[in-house]
């Protein structure tokens, strides 16, 4: 058996204590803000620059499925639901 071990070649090395779990008020107030100054796009650097102990995709995924302004939340109208259908049939699960 033999002895594997990784070594880190890359600049930018992730923190040792990076936040898991749910995201805090604090966390949102302050990614929100960062974006609104700096704007979205390169998402280690924002983790970083706005002092956040979280990963870039983190920090991607929590903007843009819980916290861009542009994010339609509530049920799909009859409309939405029927072209979903229509798209589902023509073309599958692509």
């Amino acid at each position: 058996m033999s002895s594997f071990t990784k070594t880190s070649t890359n600049s930018t090395e992730v923190p040792d204590q990076l936040r898991r779990g749910p995201w805090t008020l604090e966390e949102d107030s302050l990614l929100i803000h960062y974006i609104s100054r700096n704007g979205e796009g390169h998402w280690n650097l924002i983790a970083k620059h706005a002092g956040l102990s979280r990963t870039g995709k983190s920090c991607r995924l929590r903007w843009l499925n819980y916290l861009k302004p542009d994010v339609k939340r509530g049920n799909l109208t009859p409309h939405e639901q029927f072209l979903i259908l229509e798209l589902h049939c023509k073309w599958g699960n692509r």
